[in-house]
């Protein structure tokens, strides 16, 4: 690891640390690990991606850990963790990244990452309107790739080195119900 990049995973293994000393957990080399691995990521990333990595660099951790320091990560909100409708979920950095969206295809699994000033301001303004203060939220649009149907293959997906065959059709999250207005 570069030293710039250890230089930018004090403050969020600081936050980590001092997570698990408010909860009363140890604070251990492994978990000082998990942390740099996972935080050497670019994008999106699963808990065997991350175990893989681990493993890779020499670690000897159970994939179970690995679980349970996500979950430890992701409440500290060091790793923001995204149910993407197709089975695992996936982690990304939340400190030092900007706030972006996301566009899932449900064909190829491609992930698409995106910001629109128009949407964000569209919800300024639904805020506003309800007097409501926003305090987080996730915009996540699950659409189908034309590329994938019309080519056979799919350069987001092949850029990812997804070598998987497509899914018949990945399911997107049931739309909550209307409900009647009173």
């Amino acid at each position: 690891m570069s030293a710039a990049a250890a230089s930018g995973d004090a403050a969020p293994l600081a936050l980590f640390e001092e997570f698990l000393r408010r909860k009363g957990l140890k604070v251990t080399g492994q978990r000082r690990a998990m942390v740099r691995s996972v935080l050497s990521i670019a994008g999106h990333f699963t808990a065997d991606e991350a175990h893989a990595r681990l493993r890779a660099d020499g670690e000897h951790v159970s994939l179970a850990t690995v679980y349970r320091a996500l979950a430890l990560l992701e409440e500290a909100e060091v790793l923001e963790g995204h149910d993407f409708a197709d089975g695992q979920r996936r982690y990304e950095r939340a400190l030092t990244r900007e706030h972006h969206d996301h566009v899932i295809c449900i064909d190829c699994r491609a992930v698409v990452e995106f910001q629109n000033p128009a949407i964000e301001a569209l919800q300024d303004q639904v805020l506003a309107q309800h007097a409501f203060t926003m305090v987080h939220h996730a915009l996540t649009i699950f659409a189908s790739c034309r590329t994938l149907k019309e080519r056979g293959s799919c350069p987001l997906r092949d850029d990812a080195g997804d070598t998987r065959p497509a899914p018949a059709k990945l399911a997107a999250p049931a739309a909550p119900a209307a409900r009647a207005k009173r």
